[in-house]
């Protein structure tokens, strides 16, 4: 089967299309869709804990049962996806254990699986189990057009909290109305704080989601309101700079780096909260946008495409977009 490996770390030029052996594993699944995240860039330069090489790329995908050992409560035909704890979903064929499987409803196709499952499930943990969002109140939310940026400023505007987003272009601005928050544009040059602290009057934000990391996260402290909570969960431009924690006591600011794998630690809690990615799909809460879908061969322009920060919505990878038929049962 084909495979996109990296052997060693780099640009995208290190992304290889291979000839690999079929993989082996608890449950084999065949490939429909692959999605395209920041944590892949991360892996790819060789910048995340623990990667080595030769590396099996991707973290993210659906597709359909192919096998599954008697007894597993899976059977061959299933609709699945999968995501953080599974490595190598840029393949014609992925192996994943039992408890990182996640059933697809009928009613939500594998490809929009695909682009809404790492996303969605990130910005529930951050809505639901990290920040301390107050009844009433404000919240920034940094790349607020992006992925997972624009699964949690659709959840929080339907919290009925005032949203701040910042953005780097006229569309990601008006698209960023059309869901009902304020968008902070700052690709003009001009100070995205300074705007958060005139429009929240000098109290700043109670929680500031950032994923930008080095670009925003010092003024992040800036902005955020006596008690606030930030919430750092990426680093699109780079690690930031070591906090010094009397940074933190000025204002009694409260500082979290989550990770996925932390909250949904059981196949139970993965289920679930996926449940609610896919609910918030079908009853319209989230708007799903997908930016653009390549071939697998083409994988290195996603990763370039995302690295430029201009992306709104999921980049996907087409492996076998002809499983997203309901009547396909595997053969």
């Amino acid at each position: 089967m084909k495979a996109i490996i990296v052997e060693q770390f780099g640009g995208p030029g290190q992304l290889r299309l291979q000839d690999v052996a079929a993989p082996a594993g608890e449950v084999i699944v065949n490939a429909a869709w692959a999605g395209v995240n920041f944590v892949d860039i991360y892996q790819r330069e060789g910048r995340y804990p623990g990667v080595r090489q030769p590396l099996a790329m991707g973290i993210e995908g659906t597709g359909v049962i192919a096998s599954a050992p008697a007894g597993s409560g899976w059977r061959s035909g299933e609709r699945v996806a999968y995501t953080t704890g599974v490595q190598g979903s840029y393949a014609e064929q992925v192996a994943v254990p039992v408890a990182n499987l996640i059933r697809v409803p009928d009613q939500v196709s594998l490809r929009d699986a695909c682009a809404a499952i790492e996303h969605g499930l990130t910005a529930i943990m951050l809505v639901d189990e990290v920040a301390r969002l107050p009844q009433s109140g404000s919240v920034l939310v940094h790349a607020a057009a992006g992925g997972v940026g624009g699964w949690l400023v659709q959840l929080l505007a339907a919290r009925g909290l005032t949203v701040f987003g910042t953005a780097s272009s006229a569309s990601k601005a008006d698209w960023l109305l059309s869901v009902g928050a304020q968008a902070i544009r700052y690709d003009d040059g001009t100070d995205w704080a300074a705007q958060v602290l005139d429009k929240t009057r000098g109290r700043g934000v109670d929680v500031v989601f950032d994923s930008v990391g080095k670009a925003t996260f010092a003024h992040s402290l800036d902005v955020v309101a006596t008690r606030g909570h930030v919430i750092l969960f990426g680093a699109a431009s780079g690690q930031p700079e070591p906090v010094d924690v009397l940074q933190l006591m000025r204002k009694s600011i409260t500082l979290t780096r989550p990770i996925l794998p932390h909250y949904m630690n059981t196949p139970a809690a993965l289920q679930s909260n996926a449940d609610k990615v896919f609910q918030y799909l079908t009853d319209g809460t989230v708007k799903l946008r997908i930016h653009a879908q390549y071939p697998l061969a083409d994988v290195a322009q996603a990763h370039a495409a995302l690295a430029e920060r201009g992306t709104q919505g999921k980049l996907l990878l087409a492996i076998h977009p002809q499983y997203n038929q309901d009547t396909y049962q595997g053969q």
